[in-house]
């Protein structure tokens, strides 16, 4: 049967899951504020401001896969290195 403290129990847990979505949307309300503000541009997590434009080093190859053993390479690259290759 359903007791006062069961009742009261259930209103409390509910009131902690509405609480906690209505933070959830406040925090995620003020990102998109920011990053509004900030023209689009994350906030740098060591405090500084973000550059905009540079890259990071990071650059990306295209790759090919090798017709004979099936491995793939960067695009550019004549022989696969794979041992036992015959290409």
């Amino acid at each position: 049967m359903i007791s006062l403290s069961k009742i009261i129990t259930l209103v409390g847990i509910l009131a902690i899951v509405w609480f906690a979505f209505r933070l959830l949307g406040k925090v995620q309300r003020q990102r998109q504020d920011a990053l509004r503000r900030n023209g689009g541009v994350k906030a740098n997590p060591k405090g500084g401001a973000a550059t905009r434009g540079k890259t990071t080093g990071t650059d990306t190859q295209d790759m090919a896969k090798c017709d004979v053993c099936g491995v793939y390479v960067a695009a550019g690259s004549g022989r696969c290195g794979t041992p036992g290759c015959p290409r």
